[in-house]
């Protein structure tokens, strides 16, 4: 029989670092020992069994169903969401849209902080939203990549924007498993959403402001503070009014697509035309009248 043991020690700060360690270990085998994700996973599996049986009186049989079907829900919906998005950016590359998604975002802006708003952020949580599970992060830094930005940077970048949506990916399904847990009391999908909007908003609103710091420091920040006000008021604003009215489903769907429309919009009646290159190397030659050629230059600066 199940019972609920949450503090099996009688010492609430021994039972949550007992109950840690799993989480630990698994960063422990991915970074320190380089163990490959499915061995990380399977060790990771094998000590939470060692320890939820014996110390959180986890029942054997229930342990094993809960294997089983984390496995199934790891195919269905998880493993098959995964697939589509892969499938359909093989699709976009091949046809050739890629290049006229890359082409689109350049025509915005050709400002790169601006970019990586509207990539690194606003699309990374669109996509995440739709797919969710690592896909936007891969798919974004692509972008980013090709855009002119240094890998790494790139991958750095979305993977600190990806903060913001991680918690209502996949169509909601972080928050919309609540409904299989079967907690006690009244716990609903909703309720959930509700209380993590409380949260989230704080996070939300500051990440844009911390991916241009990383990218250009102070100086960046105050130079296009106009666009990261209208990227974090209207991401934040829009997630916040339908995660409390409607549920998560949604969360990283509409409020991103807004939020690009918005920058895009702002960008282009925007009076400032500064063309930021974002290439490390010691010394940066252009040709000037090339460049006055494509675009009226306020400034041309390295930020590296």
């Amino acid at each position: 029989m199940l019972v609920n043991t949450f503090n099996p020690f009688d010492n609430l700060l021994l039972s949550s670092l007992i109950a840690a360690i799993p989480i630990v270990l698994f960063l422990l085998c991915l970074t320190v020992f380089k163990m490959k994700g499915i061995y990380a996973a399977i060790t990771t599996l094998v000590v939470t069994l060692l320890i939820a049986i014996p110390f959180f009186k986890l029942p054997v049989g229930i342990a094993s169903g809960a294997v089983v079907e984390g496995f199934f829900q790891g195919i269905i919906p998880i493993g098959y969401i995964v697939m589509m998005a892969v499938l359909l950016y093989k699709i976009t590359v091949e046809s050739g849209q890629f290049l006229t998604i890359q082409d689109s975002i350049t025509n915005i802006s050709q400002d790169q902080r601006i970019q990586v708003l509207l990539i690194g952020f606003a699309f990374n949580a669109f996509l995440e939203g739709a797919a969710g599970f690592g896909v936007p992060i891969a798919i974004c830094a692509l972008l980013l990549t090709q855009l002119g930005f240094n890998p790494l940077k790139a991958a750095m970048l979305c993977l600190v924007a990806n903060a913001a949506s991680g918690a209502f990916g996949a169509i909601g399904i972080p928050v919309g498993v609540v409904e299989t847990l079967k907690l006690p009391g009244d716990v609903s999908v909703l309720g959930v959403s509700q209380s993590a909007t409380l949260t989230l908003a704080i996070i939300n609103f500051i990440i844009p402001f911390l991916l241009i710091f990383i990218i250009d420091g102070f100086r960046g920040v105050k130079e296009t503070l106009p666009a990261i006000l209208v990227v974090s008021i209207t991401y934040t604003l829009t997630q916040g009014l339908l995660t409390v009215f409607s549920g998560p489903e949604l969360a990283d769907i509409i409020p991103p697509l807004l939020t690009m429309l918005a920058l895009a919009v702002f960008s282009k009646n925007s009076n400032q035309n500064t063309f930021i290159v974002l290439i490390k190397m010691k010394k940066l030659n252009l040709q000037k009248h090339i460049l006055q050629k494509q675009y009226y230059m306020h400034g041309v600066h390295s930020l590296y």
